[in-house]
């Protein structure tokens, strides 16, 4: 009888259990069957473990502008992001301090059948060959007065390579190094922007007077254009057999049109400024600036107004005229050693000192600059380009390493000028708002400033000198009489 009962409540709960309603299915439980696509059964384990994974989340492309300021003695890097329109500096040296860690040396060792990039000279050893200011190697090729590397195996633009029977022209290492900068500055965006499709465009300064020729223009753009091409082969350590591909590639390059690349030669004069030109404070005036460098000084007027624009367009800068002379920095600082009677390096180590000072002697190429200042504001004059007063009045840049001096900027301030132009103030360039540690960075922006307008803008039209003709005064409305606009 017992074992009858127990059958009998048995029974009665597997009735109770297979006549229950089906229970709700939860949400989880409901997109996951949405998701994942139903296997027939006894489905072998190695088809199961083959299920297509969640759709991957959405890649967004960002675009960035990289400034490259490929300098006489060091190069600076700086990008923005075009989704934001903030700005930030490639540290090249993280563990040095202050401005060192975002100063690359625009160097190459030559080491045992390899090529070193971008060291100081403290890494070189006795048995070495250094090559420096690699920069002016490129443009002494066509102007031989500019040479003043030091290299002893350079001559007016081709380096001659020990156990070498042709010499190399100094383009084809300045494309490795710029290679090794690209490739450098591309993996670190890569890996800060995993998740992102990069679109890169590369800005890289030139002198404007190697703009102001198209041949001369064709020739940097080419050994630029090569250094893209060449960028994921060259490593900072890269074999010597690439200094032949890297000949022939810029022997043979064919510049493509402005919107077949993405990579664009402007003028370093319009870079140190393009912030700033495109500010809503941008006045409608002439502007000049001097740049000087560790081996050059760059000169540049230019006109910002409405004067050459077609009805209804935009007005673009109008550049008057520009000079770059073989003056700067170095040359400076070996003046000075001989003025106080002491090594080179001890000398640059008191100016940097007392760059505020007023006991800086007046050194020879002081004044050369203040010439070369004086003589680009002549050829204006010469040309007749300006014939307003009004125009002739100008603001002026004084930027650069070397232009940090208080004589110099002091020199150029009181520089008497031909033709009736006067500077009316003297400006400093100040970063942008939106550059990441910019207010770490002010006291050395005149160092990164180029760089900073490089990548500043994807808008870089302008009128070179030899487009540029004489300017008309502008149309000045008579007064009207006080008594017709308010009658007795």
């Amino acid at each position: 009888m017992l074992r009858s009962g127990i059958l009998k409540r048995l029974l009665s709960f597997l009735r109770r259990w297979l006549d229950r309603p089906p229970a709700a299915t939860s949400p989880s439980a409901e997109t996951e069957a949405r998701r994942l696509p139903t296997m027939p059964t006894g489905a072998p384990a190695a088809q199961v473990s083959a299920l297509p994974s969640p759709r991957p989340i959405k890649r967004q492309e960002r675009t960035l502008v990289v400034g490259i300021d490929f300098g006489t003695s060091t190069t600076k890097v700086i990008w923005q992001d075009l989704s934001d329109n903030h700005f930030e500096v490639i540290q090249w040296r993280p563990s040095n301090d202050g401005l060192s860690s975002f100063l690359l040396p625009s160097t190459i060792l030559l080491r045992g059948g390899s090529m070193h990039f971008g060291l100081s000279e403290a890494d070189a050893d006795g048995d070495d060959l250094w090559l420096h200011s690699i920069k002016l190697c490129v443009l002494c090729r066509r102007k031989p007065s500019i040479c003043r590397c030091g290299n002893t195996v350079a001559r007016h633009g081709m380096i001659g390579l020990p156990g070498s029977e042709q010499p190399i022209p100094a383009s084809s290492f300045a494309c490795l190094f710029l290679a090794h900068v690209f490739q450098e500055v591309e993996r670190r965006l890569l890996t800060q922007f995993p998740d992102d499709d990069l679109v890169l465009i590369w800005n890289v300064g030139c002198p404007m007077d190697h703009l102001d020729v198209g041949d001369l223009r064709s020739e940097w753009e080419k050994m630029t254009g090569a250094a893209i091409e060449l960028r994921r082969r060259v490593p900072s350590k890269a074999d010597m057999s690439l200094l032949a591909d890297a000949t022939r590639l810029v022997n043979a390059f064919v510049v493509a049109a402005p919107s077949e690349r993405s990579y664009f030669v402007q003028p370093e004069g319009l870079a140190a400024v393009k912030a700033f030109l495109e500010s809503p404070h941008a006045e409608s005036k002439t502007y000049a600036i001097v740049d000087v460098g560790a081996g050059t000084t760059e000169v540049s007027f230019f006109f910002n107004g409405k004067a050459m624009a077609e009805p209804g367009q935009p007005f673009r800068p109008c550049y008057l005229a520009d000079s770059t002379d073989a003056v700067g920095g170095v040359k400076i600082d070996q003046e000075l050693a001989q003025a106080w009677c002491c090594r080179v390096e001890e000398a640059k180590r008191r100016k940097e000192k007392e760059l505020e000072s007023s006991s800086i002697p007046m050194v020879p190429s002081i004044q050369d600059i203040c010439l070369q200042y004086q003589r680009t504001c002549g050829e204006i004059v010469k040309e007749n380009k300006l014939t307003s007063p009004h125009d002739k009045r100008f603001d002026l840049f004084v930027i650069g390493g070397g232009g940090r001096l208080r004589p110099l900027q002091s020199a150029l301030q009181y520089q008497q000028m031909p033709g009736g132009f006067v500077r009316e103030c003297l400006q400093q360039l100040k970063p942008p708002r939106s550059l990441k540690h910019g207010a770490q960075l002010q006291a050395h922006y005149d160092f990164l400033a180029i760089a900073c307008g490089l990548a500043s803008s994807l808008d870089w039209d302008y009128y070179p000198p030899k487009d540029v003709h004489p300017m008309p005064a502008p149309r000045m409305m008579p007064k009207p009489d006080v008594e017709e606009l308010y009658p007795k």
